[in-house]
């Protein structure tokens, strides 16, 4: 719990302090009093300082639930003499009421290690076939048309026991609105090879039982957390010292384990999706787009039109476009019903875009790759293209960024140019650029470190300054891409175009999500309403997550209202904290204002792993006592007893 208090604390700081012309860093801190860091602004976190106990806090009482396991068959052991002829058939029932007969099974000898998966696999595929055209029957031997019994057979598994030499199937755990046993039979079936597999007799045969879960009661903890703000000018501290006052104030809660959604979640879902890695959405995003959106921008949910030649990859690898193919997101456009709120220029101050993206290799000098361009009224606002410029023996991609500010009548153009080595575009990196308009200057940085303006190869020439306004307006066109066409093709994973010349996000907060492998079954799941990427609104909903698939995690009741992918925090624990001390400790020596501010996080530590306890009934004991016969002084009239010793649905 401590180091998620930690790391709770460093999300909300670099979130929070991205704001104005300057990046403040974020990272672990030290208490000796001598520590320095190596750049500012920083914001650096310290603890923990002191643990205390809670007497006058309820920690709350022991929780108890039920965990179900379904019914199963257990094969024995089999070994290298063992084998199982090709195209057999094995007939199953499941639940004491579902009949299949999956045939054409492929066989082999168990000399081979590759013969029980593969049969295995072949069993899956064959029992998902058979729900797929309708191939379970009633003990009538009437086709099965019950839908909950349908959708629970989809759960039904054979798995591979590498290390016994078995062969399991599992039938699925149960749905509560049905009443019927969870089990799996082997049935006799011509060409039945249920002997060669070792399941006729099993080594072991279950039905489907219900477990008691024990929760220990919480502990309730107070975690003494330091806050060091560090900053090169009074100016600097101070406005830094603003924005700490709302983001991270006296008093507050904040959210532990943090994710994004990868997909909307609609009313109802069991399923959602989380990012491995990714940013949040906040209100100022004009454009944004995650590797996992795939055709739709997380911002206010608009579309991606895609031409031939742009595709998204598989497996969440993003966004690829090659040749003539273009990527094309609609920015700030006029709202169908006029609406006063509704600016024409929404970023008169200046923007900053950040993308991640990686060029394919391959290139030669004096190519020209169209990276992205911000269109209004046909006009560029902001365009990324990377030149390709050969420098002695060393091939570089010269990152050009130019962006159109209106000023008297007129309009002038800003340029910046930084030049990469050109297998570190190959490698991938994370460009970000920020206009200022008042300065008039686009300032570049890469993964986080700003452009070397000092360094004659990096900066050939110095950024061209154009003070003005930028010429955006409604309606405008982010593409990636050019129809032109692109000599290389390149992938960008993500893009964030936001309507403020913030600077860039520290790297390691995309790193920093759960991603649903990071998830365990019984993990609490919260879904909230979040505008800012930190500060949780009222919208609640909470659920345990009972399984990960890859980046889905299944929940264990449906999900109450709709959640939006770029308006939605993921999040597993939710604590209180509140200031307890502010203090200056300037270095004036070393030009370095700093300001130390002391939290006290309070919290419910709990334990990470429940206790499974016995069985609810091992085997039912009734005694009948006639109706109207005296009963013993220890007797309880009205006493009943339900059997829930074979998981009856119903029962769970």
């Amino acid at each position: 719990m401590i180091r998620e208090i930690l790391s709770g604390m460093l999300w909300q700081g670099r979130l929070a302090l991205r704001s104005g012309g300057m990046r403040v860093f974020a990272a672990h801190g030290y208490v000796d009093e001598g520590y320095r860091p190596s750049r500012v602004p920083f914001f650096s976190v310290v603890g923990p300082l002191g643990i205390h106990s809670e007497p006058e806090r309820e920690n709350g009482r022991t929780a108890t639930s039920t965990v179900r396991v379904p019914g199963h068959l257990i094969g024995r052991p089999r070994g290298p003499g063992d084998s199982v002829p090709a195209g057999g058939a094995l007939k199953l029932r499941l639940d004491g009421r579902a009949s299949v007969t999956l045939s054409g099974l492929p066989g082999g000898s168990f000399a081979s290690a590759a013969t029980g998966p593969a049969l295995a696999a072949a069993l899956n595929t064959k029992l998902a076939a058979a729900l797929f055209g309708g191939l379970f029957q009633e003990p009538s031997g009437a086709p099965l048309t019950d839908p909950l019994l349908l959708q629970a057979l989809a759960a039904v598994t054979a798995r591979w026991d590498a290390e016994g030499g078995r062969l399991a199937i599992s039938s699925d755990p149960g749905i509560p609105s049905l009443d019927f046993h969870s089990s799996v039979e082997v049935l006799p079936v011509t060409g039945s090879i249920a002997g060669a597999l070792g399941l006729e007799p099993p080594e072991r045969a279950q039905e489907g039982r219900v477990y008691l879960s024990k929760l220990r009661a919480p502990r309730a903890m107070a975690i003494d957390v330091q806050v060091d703000l560090w900053a090169g000018s009074q100016v600097d501290l101070a406005a830094i010292m603003d924005t700490v006052a709302l983001a991270i104030p006296t008093r507050g809660q904040m959210v532990l384990r943090q994710s994004l959604l990868g997909a909307d979640v609609p009313e109802g879902a069991t399923k959602l999706r989380l990012l491995s890695q990714g940013e949040p959405t906040t209100l100022l995003s004009l454009a944004h787009l995650e590797a996992s959106d795939q055709g739709l921008e997380r911002a206010r949910g608009g579309r991606v039109d895609l031409t031939p030649g742009a595709s998204w990859l598989p497996a969440s690898g993003g966004l690829r476009l090659s040749g003539n193919g273009t990527a094309t997101v609609r920015v700030h456009p006029t709202p169908v019903v006029p609406d006063s709120f509704h600016s024409d220029n929404p970023a008169p101050d200046g923007f900053a875009l950040s993308l991640g993206f990686q060029v394919a290799p391959g290139a030669t000098d004096g190519q020209t790759v169209p990276v992205a361009v911000l269109l209004s009224q046909a006009q560029p606002v902001l365009r990324l293209v990377v030149r390709y410029v050969l420098v002695g023996t060393r091939l570089f991609g010269e990152v050009v960024a130019t962006a159109t500010l209106a000023r008297e009548g007129g309009t002038q153009v800003a340029e910046t140019r930084w030049r990469l080595l050109a297998s570190r575009l190959e490698a991938g990196v994370l460009l970000h650029a920020r206009l200022e308009a008042g300065e008039g200057v686009v300032w570049l940085s890469v993964d986080g470190v700003p452009q070397p303006l000092l360094d004659s190869e990096a900066t050939p020439a110095p950024p061209v300054a154009a003070p003005g306004i930028p010429v955006a307006a409604s309606d405008m066109l982010l593409t990636l891409g050019a129809d032109t066409g692109t000599p290389l093709d390149f992938t960008v994973d993500h893009l964030h175009l936001v309507a403020e010349p913030v600077g860039p996000l520290d790297p390691a907060l995309r790193r920093s999500l759960l991603a649903a492998p990071a998830v365990r079954p019984g993990d609490v799941i919260l879904l909230g309403d979040c505008e800012d990427g930190y500060r949780i609104g009222k919208r609640r909903f909470q659920a345990l997550a009972l399984a990960v698939n890859g980046d889905e995690v299944t929940l264990s009741r449906p999900v109450e209202g709709s959640w939006v992918r770029g308006r939605t925090l993921v999040f597993q624990e939710e604590c209180f904290f509140f200031q307890t001390q502010l203090r200056r400790k300037d270095d004036l020596l070393n030009h370095l204002y700093r300001c130390s501010v002391d939290y006290r996080v309070s919290a419910l530590m709990e334990e990470l792993n429940a206790n499974t306890g016995a069985r609810l009934v091992e085997k039912p004991v009734v005694d009948l006592v006639a109706r109207g016969a005296s009963r013993a002084a220890s007797g309880h009239p009205g006493t009943f007893v339900t059997e829930v010793d074979t998981a009856k649905r119903g029962a769970i």
